[in-house]
């Protein structure tokens, strides 16, 4: 292994620039280009000659398909997203350890859950839960292949200016894609071939002051629509 290397949970874990915690001056760096894809509303405006539409995403992209956000644009939404983080950290130092300890201990005496210490044994099917002690966080998730999963939340700063806020700047939660690989410092699995219809019922074992998940649990089937109404937010205020 190289020195941009770690050994985390039995698996080699590289980042390089990207940091092995998460801290304010990782968290967020410009990116002009779109996540979404073209802007279908605003492409039709232009066609249209729909001023007022035409007027609104004008200053939010620089070209005319939305691909590239505007330079005012990043500004901003860096701006809010930093202020988003500090609502967040303000937020975690208020929350009770012994109660969150508790709530795990009881979701583990309830169910299937077991705790791993090598990650590299469970390229298997089943839900995880990922916990950041630090910050008396949870991240309940399933898939086809839970170390293959674990290790994509884990490639931490992938995470685009465009996806960092989810609601408001005062209800945004931080995204378990933001933070890094050593934030995370137990993990429990339930290996199962039936994944994806169990999620949100775990979740809710937990007080939402303690859960890091931004979207209901199991597959988003509408697409954009579906995960707009099932966002999940919290009053950081």
């Amino acid at each position: 292994m190289g020195d941009d290397s770690v050994t985390h949970f039995g698996i080699a874990v590289m980042l390089k620039s990207r940091g092995y915690k998460l801290t304010r001056d990782n968290y967020a760096t410009i990116s002009n280009k779109s996540t979404h894809g073209k802007n279908i509303q605003y492409i039709q405006a232009l066609k249209d000659n729909d001023q007022r539409i035409i007027e609104i995403y004008s200053k939010v992209y620089a070209d005319e398909e939305g691909l590239v956000y505007s330079e005012n644009w990043c500004k901003k939404r860096l701006f809010d997203a930093l202020q988003n983080f500090d609502f967040n950290m303000e937020f975690f130092k208020k929350l009770d350890t012994a109660k969150f300890n508790e709530e795990l201990t009881r979701f583990l005496n309830t169910t299937d859950f077991f705790e791993i210490t090598d990650l590299s044994e469970f390229s298997c099917p089943g839900y995880y839960v990922m916990v950041i002690s630090e910050y008396c966080q949870i991240y309940i998730g399933t898939s086809t292949d839970i170390k293959r999963r674990i290790r994509q939340h884990w490639s931490g700063g992938k995470m685009k200016l465009d996806r960092l806020l989810c609601g408001d700047i005062t209800r945004s939660k931080l995204s378990i894609d933001s933070f890094r690989a050593l934030d995370t410092t137990r993990i429990f699995v339930y290996p199962t071939d039936n994944t994806y219809c169990k999620e949100d019922e775990y979740i809710t074992y937990f007080s939402d002051e303690f859960v890091c998940n931004r979207v209901k649990g199991g597959k988003i089937e509408f697409g954009t629509l579906d995960a707009l109404v099932s966002i999940k937010t919290r009053d950081l205020e």
